[in-house]
């Protein structure tokens, strides 16, 4: 069912953004309230929506093809187009400890990008949809 896997991603997502909206909190504590409570909400709304986006970005890559080139892009490239984003935006809201604000998510980030590829290297290539592998 969708809805259910949907439901599943969301939360996942809430996850995140609880953690890493925390972290952010405790990187940046020793500033007022209003650079803490921006600096955590960024960071919240970055988690929760980049888990999806860096999983889009990866697949896109990967339905190029299986070659180790194509999977090292896979695997490195979104990952660092995210960190450089997340630098961007915590820059642009202001975020006094942008690195070590970003450090847990884009250590991680990275590791779940190259098991992600590995994995779906692993996989048989998608399959064509019906009707059309027949098509010339």
């Amino acid at each position: 069912m969708k809805l259910k896997k949907y439901g599943r991603s969301a939360v996942m997502g809430i996850l995140a953004g609880v953690l890493y909206g925390l972290w952010a909190v405790y990187a940046n504590w020793s500033h007022d309230a209003v650079h803490v409570a921006r600096a955590a909400g960024t960071q919240f709304v970055l988690s929760f929506c980049s888990t999806s986006f860096l999983t889009l970005m990866i697949e896109f890559v990967l339905a190029r093809g299986r070659a180790v080139s194509n999977l090292a892009l896979a695997a490195v490239g979104p990952h660092l187009c995210m960190v450089a984003s997340f630098v961007t935006i915590h820059w642009l809201a202001g975020t006094p400890n942008v690195l070590k604000t970003i450090a847990p998510s884009a250590s991680i980030g990275l590791v779940y990008s190259i098991l992600y590829v590995l994995k779906r290297s692993q996989a048989q290539l998608d399959a064509p949809a019906p009707g059309l592998a027949s098509l010339p």
